[in-house]
């Protein structure tokens, strides 16, 4: 029962956060009828003979909201941020997240407040389409993100505290080791687990289902093998009872 209204906490949290971010993208879209690509005093329309900076590089690209959020009954607080750039002619979709996050143990020796960027890249011509896939990635995102911020740092709790990965982080971006191990780092299983299994509850897909299909995406794209895959699983599988998460796998 605990377990259960602890994720109705996170749940109602997500859902929150999600309305308000779909509510921005939307009147986001305002900045491609406009002669200046602007929206809250940001550059965030780029036709096809302009270049688009980076979404990733905050001198480049600034924000175009930001909300100090509380959750005293999980208990969790944060700094948002909203990320968007409509590109023309694009013909994609990107989406992305990041948590900055301080990797003390303890709430009382974090020296920085936690920070969750989201990240938006949509073409116009997708609009309105999308909204329903962006809506989907953004409650992913949110609780992915989420996780992390309670690793370590500000919001840490005891329960769920892991040491940083960082030197294993490197060597994946370097080739030194294989890229499937980022699907298998400490910090980032639960928090992919706890996203996709956010996700399969708001589509109503079947928690396996859409595991399987997210991980044959990479399969797909040449990042890691089937076999790799299977040991993916394999290590997730082990992890749902400890993370409460009563799903086949």
């Amino acid at each position: 029962m605990k377990t259960l209204i602890v994720e109705g906490r996170y749940d109602a949290l997500v859902t929150k956060l999600s309305n308000t971010i779909m509510r921005i993208v939307k009147d986001s879209f305002a900045s491609t009828k406009s002669d200046s690509g602007e929206f809250a005093g940001t550059k965030i329309y780029y036709t096809k003979d302009e270049t688009v900076p980076p979404i990733d590089d905050f001198e480049k690209q600034e924000h175009i909201y930001s909300e100090e959020v509380e959750a005293p009954d999980i208990p969790i607080e944060f700094e948002l941020q909203i990320k968007v750039q409509w590109i023309e002619g694009l013909d994609d979709y990107r989406y992305g997240g990041d948590a900055y996050n301080d990797k003390a143990r303890r709430p009382q020796d974090a020296l920085e407040p936690p920070l969750i960027e989201v990240r938006f890249e949509i073409d116009p011509a997708e609009y309105p389409q999308i909204l329903s896939e962006l809506s989907m990635d953004t409650k992913d995102i949110l609780r992915h993100e989420i996780e992390h911020l309670t690793q370590s740092g500000w919001n840490v709790m005891q329960s769920k505290y892991l040491r940083s990965d960082m030197a294993r982080r490197n060597k994946i971006n370097k080739g030194d080791i294989d890229k499937y191990n980022y699907w298998l780092l400490q910090k980032e299983q639960p928090a992919m687990i706890q996203g996709l299994y956010t996700r399969a509850k708001k589509t109503k897909t079947p928690f396996a289902q859409l595991v399987n299909d997210y991980l044959d995406t990479w399969v797909n794209r040449g990042v890691m093998t089937d076999k790799q895959k299977q040991i993916i699983i394999k290590k997730w599988r082990k992890l749902l009872p400890k993370l409460g998460i009563r799903q086949e796998l």
